[in-house]
Order: C-alpha cells, then structure tokens, then sequence
C-alpha cells in the first residue's frame, strides 16, 4: 500500500468537475472536522475544500467520543459542502456519507460494507468507519452557512486500544489511499448532487445493518429495546416496541445480540 498521501494524484484522480477543489494534506492535526471548521468562520473558504491527515491527536465523533486515528493506517478527512440548505436536511448529508464510504469500499475492494444506522460503516460487524457531520448556521440560524463532512476509515490499522479492539477493524486491502480518497470525492459529491432523489434512501435501507433487527437504542440517557422497521424519507428509524410505533432521529443504537 501507498502509505504518502499525495494532493497530485488525489486531483489527477477527481472527476473533471472536482479537479477545483482545495485539497491541503497535513501529517498532523488536532482533527480535520476542527480545521475544516477554522477554516468557514474565517470567511474565506470554497465549496470543496478538503483537509486530509496522516493523523490526528484529537480526531472526534458523535457524542463527544474520540475517533482513534493513527498515522499511515487510515483516511481521516474533512470536506466543506458549501451549498446552503435547508436544516432539515443536514440529517440527508450524514446518510449520503454512509452511502458514499460504503460505495468506495465495494468499488475498490471485493468487500460488502453495511451501515449501522445513521453513520457507522461496519465490515462483518465491526465499525470501519465514523462519520462526523457538523452544520454551520449562518447569522440566522435557519439556513445552513455550510457543512462540515468529516469522514474516518480505518485502512489498514491491525492494534487498536484495548476498549475498541473487539469493535473495530478495517477495510486490510492492498489500497492505495489517495485513490481512495479521490473516488470517496467523486462518490460522495456525486450523491451530493443528488440530495433530495428518493433514491437516496432507497440505497440507504438496502446497505442498512439494522433493518429487520432487534437493538437498543438510547434516547436521554435511557435505553430501550426495540424492532427497526424501516427508516423514512428524512432518515429517521422507525422503531417498535411491540405495541407502539416510534420514529428516531438521534441517538445511539447497537444490534441486541
């Protein structure tokens, strides 16, 4: 595996409409969802700028979790979605992400990755990936500034910490990163284009790891126990109890083995 990130052939391997695109490539950063963020509230930011790291020391996920990101192993990228929406469909970009990821892997490996709703990627059921979606208001609060996309695919990391170790693996392909990362681009501003298609979620269910299934999920610190039965138009889970229906937007959910 090619283990340089290089910005030349991640561009040379973009879609013609991408070849615009900011990429900066850093050895080290705190967390490129912190840098990509920096970067909008200096107003002086384009619509595609991606950060990419070698490695991060502060890398970050849902909850306030930590996303482990050690150097060479793994893609940890942040991109800047710079189409204002509305924020009721910042939910879609998390699903388009998930969508995107589990695309590239297939595409480039001989892999089946599933989705562990929202933002999980899983690999025989082991998380392979995090995403990190982060909305900016503008001044207003009712239109998006812009979306931070922040993206962490574990490549070919083979030690993780001893809490994650029996959760985690990854993609252990012969891949190079930056082709890679260029066709998660293509990929992922390619669905992007296509955010309200109702395809999208269609695509969505079929990768889904849940459907179907018993888990827990927890909602203000409470779990519960439950039956997913589909996820609708928005993304939301719709979830049953065995007497009553409910749709979940938020919240943590593991399969109840």
């Amino acid at each position: 595996m090619n283990k340089s990130l290089s910005k030349q052939e991640i561009k040379s391997k973009l879609k013609k409409d991408y070849q615009n695109f900011d990429i900066k490539i850093f050895d080290t950063v705190t967390s490129t969802n912190d840098f990509a963020k920096e970067i909008i509230n200096s107003n002086n930011f384009e619509h595609g700028t991606t950060i990419i790291a070698n490695t991060q020391t502060k890398g970050r996920g849902r909850f306030g979790k930590t996303f482990f990101s050690p150097s060479d192993t793994g893609i940890y990228l942040s991109t800047i979605f710079n189409i204002h929406l509305k924020i009721q469909d910042i939910s879609l970009i998390t699903i388009i992400s998930a969508i995107a990821v589990c695309n590239t892997i297939s595409e480039i490996t001989s892999l089946s990755p599933q989705i562990k709703w929202i933002n999980d990627v899983y690999l025989n059921n082991k998380k392979v990936c995090g995403i990190l979606v982060e909305n900016i208001n503008d001044t207003t609060n009712l239109i998006s500034k812009a979306v931070v996309i922040g993206i962490g695919i574990n490549i070919s990391t083979n030690v993780f910490p001893q809490d994650i170790q029996n959760i985690a693996t990854s993609v252990m392909a012969d891949v190079s990163r930056n082709i890679f990362i260029a066709e998660l681009i293509n990929n992922l501003y390619d669905l992007l284009k296509d955010i309200h298609s109702k395809n999208i979620i269609e695509q969505y269910k079929q990768l889904s790891l849940v459907l179907g299934k018993k888990i827990t999920y927890t909602l203000n610190n409470t779990t519960y126990v439950g039956t997913a039965l589909d996820i609708n138009e928005s993304g939301k889970l719709i979830i049953t109890d065995g007497k009553n229906v409910y749709s979940l937007d938020c919240g943590e959910v593991s399969i109840k083995l």
